[in-house]
C-alpha cells in the first residue's frame, strides 16, 4: 500500500501515520522527495484505506497489486540509477 502525504503535512503527521501503519503490522519504507513524503506500507495485512485517508496528513491512500511495490514508479517518482564498479544501471545508457 502506499500513502501519499499532503504537500504540507508535518513532521508529527507523518509519524503519526508511520506509528499507525507499524501498529497495524506493516514495514514502512519512507522516502521524502521535493514537495511530498510517500510511505510504503510493505505487508500482507488487509487495511480499510479509509481508516487511513481520514489521518491528517493524508492526501492519498493506493492499493498496490504489482509485484517489486518499491522500486516501482508508483513508490518512487525520481529515476534511480544503481553504480556498481564502472557500470551504472537505471541511466541513459542501455547496459549490456
Amino acid at each position: 500500500m502506499i500513502i501519499v502525504m499532503e504537500e504540507n503535512a508535518t513532521e508529527e503527521q507523518i509519524a503519526r501515520v508511520i506509528e499507525k501503519l507499524m501498529h497495524l503490522g506493516f514495514d514502512v519504507h519512507r522516502s521524502t522527495g521535493i514537495t511530498r513524503t510517500v510511505l510504503g506500507a510493505v505487508g500482507q495485512k488487509i487495511v480499510d484505506a479509509r481508516e487511513l485517508e481520514l489521518l491528517p496528513g493524508v492526501a492519498e491512500v493506493l492499493r498496490v497489486t504489482t509485484p517489486y511495490k518499491l522500486v516501482s514508479r508508483s513508490f518512487r517518482q525520481e529515476d534511480l540509477e544503481i553504480r556498481l564498479g564502472d557500470v551504472v544501471i537505471g541511466g541513459r545508457e542501455i547496459v549490456l
